[in-house]
């Protein structure tokens, strides 16, 4: 059996960023209404319990929104509730806004199982901070990573963009070396995207030119790289700990999504499944009391597209028995795209598996069209 992860969605923020494409609703002043969340949260969990087949979570991940923004009393909840099915080394990640943590906030989270912060910093620029339309500043973003080593948390990723609007390349090293130097384990860089339904989208800030935006990533890979951290999928760079939960999705594993909006991949009886929740936090809540059990099957013509989208993330070498494993088809059905990915110089062959190589790294969606 295929290992599997738990996501947990928190749907609420104190205000929506002008990029993010996620779930996310402004928060109301009325409380009670994570009281409630929790409780369906709970219920769901209890509903898709049988779909493990005996296996345990190998991590777990409260994304959002701002996961911080939930009442503690809501995390003990829902984390007594799945203690049991968390296996002895699991990895419990919260995302966490800097300008929504404290210094006993992540110190109650510690205490009630939760070892590994994913920090939203972005910048630890003022002026790109408020581009963004962030609620916090770059002290404060410091500060958050005070708190949350003085919580104890030994594990902790900071998520950072980059080729933000009037950002220079060397504004972008400045967020990299802070980064660096507050003792993270784990950075996530990546480019800021618009898309569509964002208040971007509707309104685009002006981007950079494409050659500086390529330049400021290429710079900041080799900054990372130089400075001790692995480079082991297309935005994350770890110092000995990789996010046990994203990596989970990159290779093709299984997981279970709860909450609002949540996704979930299962494998049953050697059939891929995927079920979604309903959006809005009212219509999760009618679509649970109405017990649908929305499990929708993956097409065999679609698992190589999507193994491809995910595994190809990751680095690392990949055995022809894991494509197999992960998706139950036989290698030999795309064995003939990935010869002509190797005949560009995409990826490397070997008698066991396959590789990107460096050009096929940086030309890795010329592989996926391959699967289209």
């Amino acid at each position: 059996m295929l290992p599997i992860s738990l996501y947990i969605h928190y749907p609420y923020c104190i205000r929506k960023c002008p990029y993010c494409d996620f779930n996310s609703y402004k928060k109301s002043s009325d409380t009670a209404i994570d009281d409630t969340y929790a409780n369906y949260l709970v219920s769901e969990f209890d509903r898709y319990i049988d779909k493990l087949d005996g296996r345990k979570f190998s991590s777990v991940y409260f994304g959002g929104g701002t996961p911080t923004l939930f009442p503690e009393r809501c995390f003990e909840k829902i984390l007594k509730r799945i203690k049991p099915y968390l296996l002895d080394d699991c990895e419990v990640s919260t995302e966490a806004n800097p300008g929504t943590v404290s210094a006993i906030q992540l110190s109650n989270l510690r205490q009630m199982g939760i070892n590994r912060i994913s920090l939203g910093v972005q910048s630890f620029n003022d002026g790109s901070l408020k581009v963004l339309n962030r609620i916090h500043d770059g002290y404060t973003a410091l500060k958050a990573v005070d708190y949350i080593k003085e919580a104890g948390f030994e594990n902790f990723n900071i998520d950072l963009m980059h080729s933000l609007p009037e950002q220079t390349e060397q504004m972008a090293l400045d967020d990299l070396k802070k980064a660096v130097e507050s003792g993270a384990t784990h950075i996530s860089f990546y480019e800021l995207t618009i898309e569509e339904g964002t208040a971007f989208g509707d309104n685009p800030p002006e981007l950079l030119d494409e050659d500086l935006m390529a330049q400021i990533e290429f710079k900041g890979f080799e900054f990372l790289e130089s400075s001790g951290f692995e480079h082991y999928e297309v935005s994350a760079f770890t110092k000995g700990r990789r996010c046990v939960h994203n990596l989970n999705y990159w290779l093709f594993n299984d997981y279970l999504g709860i909450g609002a909006g949540a996704h979930s991949k299962l494998t049953l009886d050697n059939t891929v499944y995927r079920r979604a929740n309903e959006q809005r936090v009212l219509d999760y809540f009618k679509d649970h009391d109405s017990n649908l059990d929305n499990m929708n099957l993956v097409l065999a013509d679609d698992l190589p597209f999507e193994f491809m989208l995910n595994r190809l993330r990751v680095f690392d070498f990949i055995e022809f028995s894991e494509f197999e494993k992960t998706t139950g088809l036989k290698f030999d059905c795309v064995k003939e795209k990935l010869l002509k990915a190797a005949q560009k110089g995409l990826l490397e062959f070997t008698d066991s598996g396959f590789y990107l190589t460096t050009f096929g790294r940086i030309m890795l969606n010329d592989v996926l069209e391959l699967f289209l």
